[in-house]
C-alpha cells in the first residue's frame, strides 16, 4: 500500500504516527509525508498523489475535491484517522468510485466512554468535593448526599454510533433508555439494552438524564430549545457531548438560571466560548473544553487497525468494515 499522509508536522501527527506507526505504514508500501508545521496548497498536495493508492487525513487535511484528484492516478481509497468525513470527502471524490473508511466507530467508543465519565462527576459531584478538600481543607458537609448513575432513567437524542456505544455502557449500570430518533431503533439493541423508542417531548420530560448525540446539519440546527428544557424534571442533568449548533445556547442558559436542573457541556455554539458567555457564571453548569473523546492515547491504535484494514483491502484480502458510504456521511455531522 502506497500512501499520502496529508498531515502536518506536529503533536497531531506524531500521536497518530508514533514510531510503531511509522514502522508499520512503511513495512505496507511507500508512506510519504507532508514536510513542515504548515499545510501546503492544494496543488502542492496533488503533486504527491501521483502513484498513491491511499490518501490519509486528520483534523485540518485538505478535501480530497478536483483538484487534488487530478494527478491521483491511482488513488483508490480515503483513510479519514478521525470521526466525521464530511469536511474530507466531496462528489469528485465518490463519483470517482473512491472509497472512504474512517476512525468514526472508534472514536464514539471513546466519546460514549466519556460520556459516562461526565454523567458520574456531575452525579456526585466530584469538582466542587475535590476543590472543597484540597483547597479549602474542607471536609465533607454533614449530612453529606450525592447521586449514583445506577438504575437511573436516561433518555438519548439520536440512536447513532455514540449513542449506540453509550446505551451498551450504561446497560451495566441498569439504567432505563428512552430514545428519540426518526428511524426505529433495532429491535436487537431494543431488547438487548432495554430501550423504548418515545418522542423527543417524553424524552425530556421522563428522564433523569438527558444526553444528546445528534449530529450537526443545517436540519438540525437549534433542534433543541426552551420548549424543551422546560420540561425537565427539577434536579435533572442535561448533557450535550455531539455539536453545540444542535440546541440553542442562549435558551439553555436563560433556562438554568431559573431552575434547579443541571448541564454538562462538552461543546458550544462558538469554540471557544466567549468570556462573557452566560454559562460561565452559572453554578448549575459544567463545562469542558469539547474533550469527550476520543482521548489522545486511542489516536495510534485507531491508525494501526485503520491502515491496516487498508492494507488488506488494497491487496484484495480483505473488506473495509470502517466504511463510511455516500448515504452514511450525508448523515455526519458537517465538522
Amino acid at each position: 500500500m502506497d500512501s499520502f499522509v496529508a498531515i502536518a508536522e506536529g503533536f497531531v501527527r506524531d500521536s497518530f504516527f508514533p514510531e510503531e506507526n511509522l514502522v508499520l505504514a512503511n513495512s505496507m508500501g511507500n508512506t510519504r509525508f507532508i514536510k513542515g508545521k504548515d499545510l501546503p496548497s492544494p496543488e502542492e498536495i496533488a503533486f504527491n498523489l501521483p502513484g498513491m493508492d491511499a490518501y490519509v487525513t486528520a483534523w485540518g487535511s485538505p478535501r480530497l475535491d478536483e483538484t487534488l484528484l487530478q494527478k491521483a492516478d491511482s488513488l483508490r481509497l480515503l483513510v479519514h484517522l478521525c470521526g466525521t468525513v464530511v469536511p474530507f470527502v466531496s462528489d469528485a471524490m465518490w463519483d470517482r468510485g473512491i472509497r472512504v473508511i474512517s476512525g468514526n466507530d472508534y472514536f464514539a467508543e471513546s466519546v460514549a466512554e466519556g460520556v459516562v465519565a461526565y454523567l458520574l462527576t456531575a452525579l456526585r459531584d466530584i469538582p466542587r468535593h475535590l476543590s472543597d478538600l484540597k483547597e479549602k481543607h474542607l471536609w465533607k458537609p454533614a449530612p453529606a448526599s450525592n447521586e449514583g448513575l445506577l438504575d437511573k432513567t436516561v433518555g438519548l437524542v439520536s440512536y447513532g454510533t455514540v449513542a449506540k456505544h453509550t446505551a451498551r455502557l450504561l446497560h451495566a449500570f441498569r439504567c432505563k433508555l428512552l430514545v428519540y430518533d426518526i428511524v426505529p431503533v433495532p429491535e436487537e439493541d431494543r431488547k438487548k439494552y432495554g430501550i423504548t423508542q418515545v418522542s423527543l417531548e417524553e424524552v425530556f420530560r421522563e428522564s433523569d438524564i438527558v444526553s444528546v448525540h445528534t449530529a450537526y446539519n443545517a436540519g438540525t440546527h437549534h433542534m433543541i430549545g426552551k420548549a424543551h428544557f422546560d420540561l425537565l424534571r427539577s434536579g435533572s442533568l442535561f448533557l450535550n457531548t455531539s455539536r453545540g449548533g444542535v440546541l440553542d445556547e442562549a435558551a439553555l442558559a436563560d433556562t438554568l438560571k431559573k431552575r434547579d436542573f443541571r448541564a454538562f457541556l462538552d461543546v458550544y455554539e462558538e469554540e471557544p466560548p466567549a468570556k462573557d458567555n452566560p454559562l460561565f457564571a452559572l453554578p448549575n453548569v459544567y463545562m469542558m473544553p469539547h474533550m469527550g473523546g476520543p482521548t489522545t492515547d486511542r489516536r495510534k491504535y485507531i491508525t494501526a487497525a485503520l491502515l491496516k484494514e487498508a492494507d488488506a483491502f488494497l491487496r484484495g484480502e480483505g473488506s473495509l468494515p470502517h466504511e463510511i458510504s455516500r448515504d452514511a456521511a450525508s448523515r455526519m455531522s458537517k465538522s
